[in-house]
């Protein structure tokens, strides 16, 4: 029987990883990246990339429940294998782009990292051509991330949820140190009042993604979440306040000002989320819809009580 080596493997487990957590239909390596991020400053580099800030943020916040019933105190294990897939707007495929001072027209609609070409237009008195610095990289309409979840409880009402993903850099490889980790505990509503007909749940929950030296995402979400059981069925949903930020680290080519170190702010603050349970025995399948400035679908399976 061939056995892969330790290099090969790895090198797959790494582009896996980019795949699913980079959020692409293609695989663009941190050198590709970096080489279309130094044609920019630190002033035009946030409407090209402001989208990734925007979706990717909306992605790390989903997928956190898919029941609000906590039990006071009891024995509670469940793994849940998460995918997420942020929807690419139209809106967020260009951007508009000061053109040089003089050039007429003034400014131009060109690509973000989720367009296609770069505009190019001509001036109207001289003939000379101005096109923008870089096409989009990435051709998709919508965003994937995938994420193992694990939560356990049940103490005073209370359970804890754990998500991690660690790929290490290959050595030789282009392809970064990834990783993600996300930490919540949410506390059981109904506990304190238990004639209302549903499950009522409250939660915190902390994510971080870095993305070799390039990209460090921080988030927070807070959430109010509901649930009714009908048999094997579980309609759940909530109310969530959530904060998303990207730093961003890069040398540019840019002589007059090449060390560029900013931080972005995602757009969702407040999302509604509509989903459905189905548990079949240990194994459970989920689906769900989070509506908010970014909308994002979220689905799974989960293994547990």
């Amino acid at each position: 029987m061939h056995t892969l080596g330790n290099k090969t493997i790895l090198k797959a487990v790494s582009t896996l990883a980019v795949l699913l957590l980079v959020g692409t239909s293609i695989a663009v390596s941190q050198t590709d990246l970096e080489n279309t991020l130094k044609q920019y400053n630190a002033s035009t580099v946030v409407g090209y990339i402001q989208p990734v800030t925007d979706l990717f943020g909306a992605n790390m916040h989903s997928g956190y429940y898919h029941s609000a019933e906590v039990e006071k105190f009891g024995f509670h294990f469940r793994l849940d294998i998460i995918g997420m897939a942020a929807v690419v707007s139209d809106n967020q495929k260009s951007y508009t782009v000061n053109t040089h001072p003089g050039f007429t027209p003034a400014t131009v609609s060109t690509a973000t990292v989720f367009g296609g070409n770069a505009a190019e237009v001509t001036d109207a008195g001289t003939g000379l051509k101005y096109r923008a610095p870089a096409n989009g990289l990435f051709n998709t309409n919508y965003v994937p991330l995938a994420v193992p979840q694990l939560t356990i409880g049940n103490i005073f009402g209370t359970q804890a949820t754990v998500r991690f993903i660690t790929v290490p850099k290959v050595s030789g490889e282009k392809l970064p140190n990834v990783t993600l980790w996300g930490l919540g505990f949410r506390h059981s509503i109904s506990q304190y009042v238990p004639t209302v007909p549903l499950d009522l749940s409250a939660g915190i929950y902390f994510n971080s993604f870095t993305f070799g030296d390039l990209i460090d995402f921080k988030g927070m979400a807070i959430n109010a979440q509901a649930s009714k059981s009908f048999s094997i069925f579980t309609l759940y949903g909530g109310l969530q306040w959530e904060n998303s930020s990207m730093n961003l680290k890069f040398t540019s080519t840019d002589i007059t000002a090449p060390s560029v170190d900013i931080s972005m702010n995602g757009a969702n603050s407040f999302r509604f989320i509509a989903g459905l349970n189905i548990g079949l025995g240990p194994i459970h399948l989920f689906a769900d819809a989070n509506l908010g400035s970014i909308t994002v679908f979220s689905g799974g399976i989960g293994f547990g009580n």
